[in-house]
């Protein structure tokens, strides 16, 4: 019995000082490429290497905090845009290596988690309007997906 107080107490100690969230992070519409998630990641690596301006810049860089957020266990990756507007968007792979959504190797997905402008701090997709979401996930797709789509070689199909 005292046990079951215990663990009851610790847990309404960590909800009152925010430790355990409420919420889930949810992601934009998936973009599931008909490839390896290994060669997936290779074509991320050559994006970053041929254009290195999605990279984030020093003076950006605090606001990569997601491992502070609690969300070091996603495998994700940032892209900065510089201009129109200046922002960022947090996309993650959806599974990995020893989760079973990514176990068949024949397809990886993406999805943006959150997206960060000049304006405003990390807006999750049901935060945005539905314009808005048209206008990231639009620049998303012509300005990442479409240059990984060519650097594997791969069919891409928006879920």
């Amino acid at each position: 019995m005292m046990k079951l107080m215990s663990i009851s107490l610790l847990v309404f100690a960590c909800l009152l000082s925010g430790c355990i969230g409420a919420g889930t992070l949810g992601g934009f519409d998936l973009r599931t490429f008909s490839t390896s998630k290994h060669i997936l990641v290779e074509a991320i690596d050559t994006l970053y290497a041929k254009h290195p301006e999605y990279k984030i810049p020093e003076k950006w860089k605090s606001f990569d905090d997601w491992h502070e957020r609690g969300y070091d266990f996603l495998d994700s990756r940032i892209f900065y845009f510089s201009s129109n507007p200046e922002e960022m968007l947090y996309v993650s792979f959806y599974g990995d290596a020893n989760d079973s959504v990514q176990v068949d190797t024949s397809e990886t997905s993406l999805s943006i988690r959150a997206y960060r402008n000049e304006k405003f701090g990390w807006t999750k997709e049901g935060d945005c309007s539905t314009k808005e979401k048209h206008r990231i996930q639009e620049r998303f797709d012509e300005e990442i997906i479409s240059k990984l789509q060519d650097y594997t070689n791969a069919k891409v199909t928006k879920e």
